[in-house]
This record gives C-alpha cells, structure tokens and sequence, in this order.
C-alpha cells in the first residue's frame, strides 16, 4: 500500500519519491533557478534557517513541561464520509487524541502541519506545553492526512484551504459531541503548526459567520501563505541540493536509514512527523546540503500520498484506472514506480484543478491557486483581534514578500523569532511562553 506508519520508513520500503515544484504563484516572489547548492541556501534559506530545522531547540532552552500528560485515542465514524476505496480500508474512522483535565478547563484544538498525524512529535510538545498550562487538549491530523482525507474529506481531493476548513469545522463539531460527559469545556481555541495554522485560522473565520462552535482565539504556528509557493520553495531547494535523480536520494536514505530505523523502532508514536524524522537523522547531516536535502525530501514524503488518493476519489486516470481501482493485497508496485517520475505540478494539472474545475465552472487554474493563499481571509485576519502568529525570519517556507504580508496584515499580533528556521522554535521558553500569552489574552504585554 502506499501510505505506511512511518513516512521515511515507508520510502525506504519503496514508496514513490519525485515531487517537484508546483505550478508557479504569481503573487509571490518567485525564486530563481538556483545554480549551486551556495545559491540555494542563498536564496531559499540561511544555514542557521536550515540547522534550526533540523536540530530545534536546544535542550537548555526548552521550557519545562510536565513529564506525563494523559492520552486518549478517540476514533469516531463521520456521516458525510465519501465511500472507502478499498486499498485504504484501515482509514475508515477518523483518529484524534485527547487530554482531558479533571475539572472544567478551555479547551485547545491542535491541528498538524502538512501530512501529519494527530500525534507527532511537534503536536506532544504543544500538547504538554497546553495541557500544563490547564487545557483540556484535542489534537487533530492535517487535512492533506491520508487517514484525514479517507475518514473526513467531503471530497477526497485534499490541498483546497476552504474546502479542508469546512472539512475540519464539521468534523470538530462532530468530535466534540461525542467527547464524555465528563468533559466540561469553558472556552474553546485552535492552534496550529506549519499548513496546520493556515488551517486553524480558516476554521476560525468560519465559525465567525456560522457560530457552532464560538471560537474565542487562534495561534497559527510557521505558517506559510501559500501551500503552492511553499512547496515550490522546498523543491527547488531539494534539486539544488541533491539533484533531479533518483541515485543521489538513495545514497542519503541509506545514511539515514540506521539512525530513523532505531529511533523508530523505540518510539511508542503511531506517526512520525517532519521533526522527528529530522531529528533522527541528525547525526549524519554535516553539510548545508545535506541539511537541505533532508529538510525538503520530509516534506516532500509528506504530500505524496495525497497524489495517489486524490486520484483514487476524482477519478481523473492521473495514475490509476478508475475502472479498475487496486483491492487489498494488490501489488501497487507499478504505481509506485509511476509515482517516482512524477512532480508534485502533476498534482495539481492531474487531480487537483480537474476536479475542482469539474464542481466549480467560474473557477480557472488561476484562481484556484490564488483561493489557496491566506489572502482569502486577509480582512478577517485585519479586523479580527483573537487571532494570532508566531514565526520565524527565517522560516523555510516563507519568502520575505510573504513574511512581511504576515506581519502588515497581523501588526502586534505576531512575532517574529529571529532564529528558528521551520518549527526549530517550537518548545522553546519564550515560544511556549509567548504562545500562552497569546491564548490567554495578554499579547501584546505591552497592552494597558
């Protein structure tokens, strides 16, 4: 099958690699072909941006968590699901995790960053860090999830920001009408972390108009403000740093493959994100390169899955015959090998844009990739005071036309670290901190 429990884990296994640059973003700063891995790093990130990725926090700046957090896995059965293809049975059920304290306490909704699950390491951070601070805590995968996309998507097709806001707005709302009773919630936020904060902020500009769930605040955590731009970014990175080929990527999988495979092998976690993967490989990363390789190649084993499903539900014949689907036990070795030469732009002229040009007739390749950047909800985001962002200048996925739209649009209401790279921060004393400030409404500290 393609989706397995460990992202990297399952590539070593032989699941598709090749993910190229999305289609280009014209409001956004396009970065140019880059020429060396110098230029690379240049252009597209700042080596402290890139050791930050992958190392984090340093342990001496962590801030102090509680050492056991309580954990529920809740999996629940949502009306609206699409019919289950056969080959992803096993996602039929949405899966979330909950902490829940013993006395009535706000409730903090956590929703992970691209492909992830709703309990990764990053998410067990932000978890802690909550639930110390009195939350109850529900965390939620990502929308771009496979087990996501199977149990929750109205439309199987992930990677549309309002669509996937709907999609997680009625699924919360299903969620917690089946939480116990003796969950008593006094106030609910939404956090979120990477592609999982855009997300938040959507589902808070929702409920603004609907109510159901009368969110009081949101903190988008790295954020980027366009999936597309971010990706291409990341690609370009990965090419300069690696090469196009599929030989390079091999040589790196393999002096990865002992540090991931052990560090696997003693984790309890059922899905390993982005920054457990790096962390994993760590010791064997010495180069700006490497590091750049790494970083890109996590992401990119994080939007691969949702290639082969999104086929599977529009039916467009990108990789699979929709007249001949694969059942269980299938070898989808051919599938795999076909996925391996495929750019991630295949996505979106393959699945993506003819399904959402079939259900939206006024709609054009164009418009769909500008509904896909945070800009969809600028003036909410202007004029709503209990939303906020913390990131980073040297954010990975951000260009500085992007981080700067970020802090126009948010004034006081974001920070900007100036270390951190891509979720490197996360955990650290003052982000925590900051964080809960945020929530808690006392930010900007300066405020009367």
């Amino acid at each position: 099958m393609i989706r397995a429990i460990a992202p990297f884990l399952a590539l070593l296994c032989g699941v598709p690699l090749a993910i190229a640059a999305p289609p280009p973003d014209p409001a956004v700063d396009t970065p140019p072909e880059p020429q060396s891995v110098a230029a690379a790093v240049v252009g597209l990130a700042d080596p402290a941006g890139l050791r930050a990725t992958v190392f984090g926090t340093p342990p001496q700046e962590l801030a102090p968590l509680p050492k056991k957090v309580p954990l529920s896995e809740i999996n629940i059965t949502l009306p609206w699901r699409l019919p289950v293809p056969a080959v992803l049975w096993f996602d039929a059920q949405l899966r979330v995790w909950l902490s829940a304290q013993k006395k009535p306490a706000p409730l903090a909704i956590v929703i992970a960053g691209t492909g992830g699950d709703g309990n990764t390491k990053t998410i067990s951070v932000l978890r802690a860090a909550l639930y110390g601070a009195g939350y109850h805590v529900l965390t939620m995968p990502s929308p771009t999830f496979p087990g996501f996309i199977v149990s929750t998507s109205s439309t199987g097709v992930a990677g549309d920001l309002m669509q996937d806001g709907h999609d997680l707005y009625q699924a919360m709302q299903q969620i917690l009408a089946h939480l116990p009773h003796k969950v008593r919630i006094t106030d609910i936020d939404v956090l979120g972390y990477s592609l999982g904060g855009a997300n938040a902020a959507v589902v808070k500009s929702i409920d603004a108009g609907e109510g159901k769930l009368k969110i009081h605040r949101v903190v988008m955590i790295n954020p980027p403000v366009s999936l597309f731009s971010a990706v291409g970014r990341l690609d370009g990175l990965f090419v300069a740093s690696i090469g196009p080929g599929e030989g390079a990527v091999e040589l790196l999988y393999r002096r990865l493959y002992a540090q991931i495979a052990n560090l696997y092998r003693a984790s309890d976690r059922l899905e390993l994100d982005q920054n457990f993967i790096l962390s994993a490989g760590a010791a064997s990363l010495k180069t700006d390169a490497e590091f750049s390789a790494a970083i890109a190649l996590t992401f990119r084993l994080q939007l691969i899955d949702m290639f082969f499903i999104g086929d599977l539900y529009a039916k467009t014949g990108a990789i699979i015959d929709p007249t001949h689907p694969p059942k269980v036990g299938d070898s989808l070795e051919d599938i795999q090998r076909d996925l391996r030469a495929r750019a991630f732009a295949d996505y979106f002229t393959k699945v993506f844009a003819p399904y959402y040009l079939k259900h939206r007739p006024e709609a054009t390749s164009a418009s769909l990739i500008a509904a896909n950047r945070l800009d969809i909800i600028g003036e909410f985001l202007r004029a709503n005071g209990d939303t906020y962002a913390q990131t980073t200048s040297n954010d990975l996925i951000l260009s500085k036309r992007e981080l700067g739209w970020l802090q126009e649009t948010l004034g006081a209401r974001i920070v900007v670290y100036d270390h951190g790279g891509h979720l490197g921060e996360v955990g650290d004393r003052r982000q925590v901190s900051d964080m809960l400030d945020m929530l808690a409404g006392r930010w900007p500290r300066n405020s009367p």
